[in-house]
């Protein structure tokens, strides 16, 4: 879901029926996450805690994938007969899937009369919302003191030190207030 247009890890019976898509016979539905995000992006109701946000944060990363603040992933150990076995089928399904589409002629116009070339628009519009509610509340969750998910990988959240002193972890600890001088009267 990280783009309308993403070709990538497509299966062969995808490249076959790219046609369809071009027909607006076959799509994708926007999630229901993404739906809300490109009306309410900027929505913090039911998420006052922590871990409402992570949680929200986890669903939009499940459909738009790594965030820019994740770290990269593995170096690919893969030897190069594996990596070039990888590419060709890569592009085998990029050539089926181009070929299939070819098949329709004038495919700009019949997308646009099909109502597909909306579509992907509003799905391109809908992803783009998800990337900015879910970088808007990473920033709710910095500014809350939450962990990752519920904010930045590289944030680590401040330790309150008052409140796990003398080994009471569940019991915060009673703060003393210190008492104002009293004015000493004149007589």
């Amino acid at each position: 879901m990280r783009s309308s247009t993403d070709d990538q890890n497509e299966s062969w019976g995808d490249a076959v029926m790219a046609p369809l898509e071009d027909l607006n016979l076959r799509k994708r539905d926007i999630p229901e996450i993404l739906s809300r995000a490109v009306v309410k992006p900027y929505d913090l109701t039911g998420l006052d805690g922590c871990d409402a946000i992570a949680a929200e944060v986890i669903k939009l990363d499940s459909l738009l994938g790594a965030d820019f603040d994740e770290p990269p992933p593995p170096a690919d150990t893969r030897t190069l007969t594996e990596k070039g076995g990888s590419m060709a089928g890569d592009a085998a399904r990029g050539s089926v899937r181009n070929a299939t589409r070819s098949i329709i002629p004038f495919r700009g116009l019949v997308r646009q009369v099909t109502g597909a070339q909306r579509h992907q628009k509003e799905m391109d519009t809908a992803i783009q919302a998800g990337k900015v509610r879910r970088a808007y509340l990473k920033g709710v969750g910095m500014n809350k003191n939450c962990a990752p998910p519920a904010a930045p990988s590289w944030f680590v959240p401040r330790v309150y030190t008052d409140t796990y002193s003398d080994g009471n972890l569940g019991k915060p600890k009673p703060i003393k207030v210190p008492e104002k001088p009293r004015k000493k009267s004149r007589r």
